[in-house]
């Protein structure tokens, strides 16, 4: 997805913590092979947030949504 990422410090724990989709914010099962997003940047003050965030892997969640053109 060439989307921008969100910025880390307003991310939803499940999100931030690689549990759950950045994009759509599915749960990602046990046996789910999440795909690498990229890195949300984000500081609050001088503390630095950044973190590898998760995308719906192809043919699943919100990746599916793209192919048929529902996410801009």
């Amino acid at each position: 997805m060439k989307h921008k990422l969100p910025d880390a410090a307003s991310l939803p724990r499940d999100r931030y913590s690689g549990w759950a989709c950045v994009w759509c914010g599915a749960r990602f099962l046990p046996h789910t092979l999440a795909v690498s997003a990229g890195r949300a940047e984000g500081r609050i003050a001088r503390i630095d947030l950044s973190v590898e965030v998760f995308q719906c892997p192809p043919g699943f969640g919100c990746a599916i949504n793209e192919l048929e053109g529902d996410i801009p």
